[in-house]
C-alpha cells in the first residue's frame, strides 16, 4: 500500500514546489491605494489641490455623490531596474479615461465629454519601457469622466513583468468580450430563426414571442461591447435604452413562458403589458438626476416579477414529465441565480463591473435552443403520429367510399333500368299504344268501309310506332325539325281516325315555321299530342276537338280542348297512367301543363320554351 502512495506523494509534492517557485519569481504588484481629485469637464490638466486618499477599485458616487465630470486619479510606484520593461493592466474605467505615465500619454478614448466613450467594460494592457520609466517612483495619472449613478471610478490595476499579464488580459477579454460577442451572435441567430419560424407557423406563437425575446436581449448585450456612443447623443440616453431592452426582454420571456406552458392569463398578460408600457415612459420622461433610481427600481422589479412567473411556470408544470418544461425550469433558475448576481452588482452591492449575463448568455441561448429544438421536436412527432393515424383512417374511408360508391352506383344503374322501363313503357303507352287504341276503334265503329289499302297502311303505321320506340330506347337521335313538321303527320292521322268516328277535329297553327326541337323533344311533343288525343277518343265521348299550337315570343302554347264528359282532376296533380304520362313529358321539355275538366268539357294547355 505506502508503495503505491509514493509516486502521488511525489507527484504533490513536486507540483506544491513548483507552484512556489513560481510564485517567488512573479513581479506582479496590485496597486490598491492612490489619490483622487475632482476638475471640470474641459480641464485636462490634474488639480493641484482637493487630492484625498482612495482604495482600489474606487467608486467615485460613493464619496461625492450625485457628481458627474471628471475625477483625477494619481498612483505611484517604484521601479529599481528601469530598463526592464513592464505591463500595467487596467481593468476599466467608468466611463471614458486617458492615461499618462510621468506626463507621457499612453492612452486616450476618442470623447472625454458628452456623449462619453464606453470604457465602463474594456480591460486595457500598456507596456512600459525606458524612458518612460525612472528609476524610483514613478507616477500614473488617470483622468476619467463619469456620471453619477452609473458608477463612475476606476478599477483595480496591476503591474508586472512584460508578458506577465499576458495570460490574465486575455483571458479577460475572453470572459468580457469574445463571450458576449458569442452570446450576442447566438441569440440573435436564434431569434431570427425562430422568428422565421413563428412567421411560416403563426400557430406557434410560444416561437414568436421567443424571438423578440432574443433580439430584445441581443439589443441588451450591445451595452458590454459597444465603445462608441453611436446611436446616441448622450449617455444617458444610452442608459435608458439599455434598461429599455431589459425590461422587453423580460416582458417577452414572461409571454413566452406562458404560451409555452400552453396557458393563457389575459387579465396577468394585460397587467404585464400595462407596467412595461408604464416603464417605458418613465424611462423616456424621467431627468437625468432621477434616472439611476428609476433604473434600479426597475431592475428590481423585473427580477422580482420573473421570479414570480418563473414560479407560476414552475407550478403549472411541475406534475409533468415533458423534457422541454424540465428544461426550461432548469434554465430558469441559473437566469435567476446570474440575474440576482448582475443586479447586485448594477446596484452596487457587489463591486466591480465583471457582470456574469454576458459570457453566461451562450449557455442560456444554448440551453433555450435546446428546449426549444426538443419541443420543436416533440410537435413534429405529435404530428407525424397524427398524420399516421390520418392516413389509416383515410385509408378506411377510401375503402368504405368505394363501396359506399359501388353501392350508389348500383343502386344509379337499378335506377337507370327503372327509368328506361318507365320510359318504355310511356313510349308504348303514348305512341304504339295510342295507335292500336285509334285503329282498334276504326275498326269497331265501321268494319266494312276498311278497305285492304287502308288495313295495310295502319299495320305500316304500327311498324313505324314500334321502330321509333326501338330508337328512342337505343339512343338514337335524327335531326331538328320544325314544329310543323311533328305536328304534321299527327294532324294527317288524326284527322283520319276522328273523321271515321264522327268527331269533327280542328286544327289551328300559327307562327311556327322556323321553330325547331330537338329529337328527343321531337318525340315528348309527338307522345304529348298522341296521349292527349287519344284520351279524347277513350274517354271524352266529344264530338268536337280542337287543337291549336302558336308561337309567343319564345314560347310554343298548345291547347287541346273538347266537348265531352270530362274527368276527375285535382289540382294539378293527375290520376292515372295516361295523365301521369302527360305530365312527365311536359317536365321533360321543361315546360308546364295546365289541365282543366268539367261536364262540358276537358281543356289541356302546354307551354315551353321553343
Amino acid at each position: 500500500m505506502a508503495c503505491c502512495l509514493r509516486p502521488v506523494l511525489l507527484v504533490i509534492v513536486t507540483a506544491w514546489l513548483m507552484l512556489a517557485v513560481s510564485a517567488a519569481r512573479s513581479e506582479t504588484l496590485s496597486i490598491g491605494k492612490g489619490e483622487a481629485a475632482r476638475s471640470q469637464w474641459t480641464q485636462m490638466t490634474p488639480p493641484a489641490e482637493g487630492w484625498t486618499s482612495v482604495a482600489l477599485p474606487d467608486d467615485w458616487s460613493k464619496r461625492w455623490s450625485d457628481f458627474s465630470g471628471v475625477v483625477w486619479y494619481r498612483l505611484r510606484f517604484s521601479v529599481d531596474e528601469p530598463d526592464r520593461p513592464r505591463d500595467v493592466m487596467f481593468d476599466y474605467w467608468t466611463l471614458a479615461g486617458a492615461v499618462w505615465l510621468n506626463g507621457a500619454l499612453l492612452h486616450r478614448d476618442a470623447s472625454l465629454v458628452e456623449p462619453l466613450s464606453r470604457s465602463w467594460n474594456v480591460t486595457r494592457l500598456f507596456t512600459l519601457s525606458a524612458p518612460l520609466l525612472r528609476k524610483g517612483e514613478n507616477e500614473l495619472l488617470i483622468r476619467v469622466s463619469g456620471l453619477a449613478g452609473q458608477q463612475p471610478g476606476l478599477g483595480s490595476v496591476t503591474l508586472g513583468a512584460e508578458g506577465e499579464l499576458r495570460a490574465q488580459f486575455s483571458r479577460i477579454i475572453l470572459l468580457r468580450h469574445g463571450v458576449p460577442m458569442f452570446g450576442l451572435a447566438l441569440s440573435a441567430m436564434l431569434g431570427l430563426f425562430f422568428f422565421v419560424v413563428w412567421a411560416m407557423r403563426r400557430s406557434e406563437t410560444a416561437y414568436g414571442w421567443f424571438a423578440l425575446f432574443a433580439l430584445a436581449w441581443s439589443a441588451y448585450l450591445l451595452n458590454q461591447l459597444v465603445e462608441s456612443p453611436w446611436p446616441f447623443a448622450t449617455s444617458g440616453q444610452w442608459a435608458r435604452g439599455t434598461i429599455l431592452a431589459f425590461t422587453l426582454a423580460c416582458t417577452a420571456f414572461f409571454i413566452f413562458m406562458f404560451r409555452f406552458a400552453e396557458r393563457r392569463f389575459p387579465r396577468w398578460e394585460a397587467l404585464i403589458w400595462s407596467y412595461f408600457l408604464l416603464s417605458s415612459a418613465i424611462l423616456i420622461f424621467i431627468p437625468e438626476e432621477r434616472l439611476e433610481a428609476a433604473r434600479i427600481i426597475l431592475s428590481i422589479s423585473f427580477v422580482f416579477l420573473f421570479l414570480a412567473i418563473s414560479a407560476l411556470f414552475l407550478a403549472l408544470t411541475w406534475r409533468s414529465r415533458r423534457l422541454d418544461y424540465i428544461g426550461l425550469n432548469l434554465c430558469n433558475i441559473v437566469v435567476l441565480a446570474i440575474g440576482v448576481h448582475d443586479l447586485s452588482l448594477f446596484s452596487g452591492l457587489i463591486p466591480g463591473t465583471m457582470y456574469v449575463s454576458g459570457f453566461a448568455s451562450p449557455l442560456r441561448a444554448i440551453c433555450m435552443a435546446v428546449v426549444l429544438a426538443w419541443h420543436f421536436v416533440g410537435s413534429l412527432s405529435r404530428v407525424e403520429r397524427f398524420n399516421a393515424d390520418l392516413v389509416a383512417k383515410v385509408a378506411v374511408a377510401r375503402q368504405e367510399l368505394a363501396q359506399t360508391l359501388g353501392q350508389q352506383h348500383e343502386l344509379a344503374l337499378a335506377a337507370t333500368r327503372m327509368e328506361e322501363r318507365a320510359q318504355l313503357t310511356h313510349n308504348l303507352h303514348d305512341g304504339l299504344g295510342g295507335a292500336l287504341v285509334s285503329n282498334i276503334a276504326l275498326l269497331e265503329h265501321d268494319p266494312a268501309r276498311l278497305a285492304p289499302e287502308r288495313f295495310l297502311a295502319m299495320l305500316k303505321e304500327l311498324r313505324d310506332e314500334l321502330r321509333l320506340v326501338i330508337d328512342v330506347s337505343s339512343g338514337e337521335s335524327g335531326e331538328q325539325r320544325t314544329i310543323v313538321e311533328v305536328l304534321a303527320p299527327l294532324r294527317r292521322r288524326y284527322g283520319l281516325l276522328f273523321e271515321s268516328c264522327d268527331i269533327s277535329c280542328r286544327w289551328a297553327i300559327d307562327e311556327l315555321e322556323d321553330r325547331t326541337l330537338s329529337s328527343r323533344q321531337s318525340l315528348d311533343l309527338t307522345r304529348f299530342v298522341q296521349e292527349g288525343l287519344t284520351n279524347v277518343i277513350k274517354h271524352s265521348r266529344a264530338t268536337i276537338v280542337d287543337v291549336s299550337a302558336r308561337g309567343e315570343g319564345g314560347r310554343l302554347c298548345l291547347t287541346i280542348a273538347d266537348n265531352g264528359r270530362g274527368f276527375v282532376a285535382a289540382g294539378t296533380e293527375m290520376k292515372g297512367a295516361g295523365l301521369d304520362s302527360l305530365q312527365a313529358r311536359a317536365k321533360r321539355l321543361g315546360g308546364k301543363l295546365t289541365a282543366r275538366s268539367d261536364p262540358a268539357g276537358t281543356h289541356l294547355q302546354l307551354v315551353i320554351p321553343v
